[in-house]
């Protein structure tokens, strides 16, 4: 089966560090207050530092268009390119409905089905459960992430037209809504603590994030239709004139 390897439009951070006093308060805002474009890339994590009261929620969202592909897709997959060897948290890949040129409102309404905190009930997985990300890769190295019926079902939808297949990486604390639960054992970091692969943003675009798309094969005729002529067939040889 051919598969067409299509790299991102556009793949970006949003983030939310104001908004309550606690990760779970960031990530219940209902607004992120900035978008990332630096070369720290796509941030599949949080940042927590309590000794200065720092917070930050970290949702990634990634476009990709189909619009030069036809046929019926059977399987997707996401291909990263690592910026480091972070190994943490586990994550959740999601539905998106975000616009094509991010925005910091797309932080909760970017994402299907979620219209309030948490979403966990209500968005739609593109993994049936949290991708952990210890494939002891560091800067430079590649992981693939298999997708699910929901992303195929997606991306049949969008082949060929001008929409485009759309999803958001949240951490499982985020998704599952359990950083109150959780943070205890977190460590304070004076930066992003976990995973960082590449965006749009890095400069070289070898290194974008890559939707992998398997099509069916095409079907081979079932008929053969001669006007004219004559079809001879003795033993193994056929001759047409």
């Amino acid at each position: 089966m051919p598969v067409s390897n299509v790299s991102a439009t556009q793949a970006r951070t949003v983030y939310a560090s104001t908004g309550g006093s606690s990760l779970r308060g960031r990530a219940a805002a209902a607004n992120g207050n900035v978008i990332n474009t630096s070369a720290t890339g796509l941030l599949l994590t949080y940042f927590i530092h309590t000794g200065i009261s720092i917070y930050v929620n970290y949702r990634s969202f990634l476009n990709f268009d189909l619009s030069s592909l036809s046929g019926t897709v059977t399987a997707v997959s996401l291909t990263l390119t690592r910026i480091n060897s972070g190994d943490f948290p586990d994550q959740f890949i999601l539905a998106s409905e975000a616009g094509d040129n991010l925005a910091t409102t797309d932080y909760l309404d970017g994402i299907v089905g979620a219209s309030s905190y948490p979403f966990t009930s209500d968005a739609t997985k593109f993994i049936d459960s949290a991708e952990t990300l210890s494939d002891g890769g560091g800067d430079g190295d590649t992981f693939t992430i298999n997708l699910n019926a929901a992303a195929v079902s997606h991306a049949n939808a969008v082949i060929g037209t001008s929409n485009r297949f759309k999803c958001v990486f949240v951490n499982t604390h985020d998704f599952n809504d359990t950083y109150d639960a959780d943070d205890d054992g977190f460590s304070n970091a004076l930066s992003a603590q976990g995973i960082q692969v590449s965006s749009t943003d890095d400069g070289t675009s070898a290194d974008y994030p890559i939707l992998n798309v398997t099509t069916a094969d095409a079907a081979a005729p079932t008929k053969l239709q001669i006007k004219g002529g004559s079809l001879t067939l003795k033993g193994g040889s056929l001759t047409i004139k």
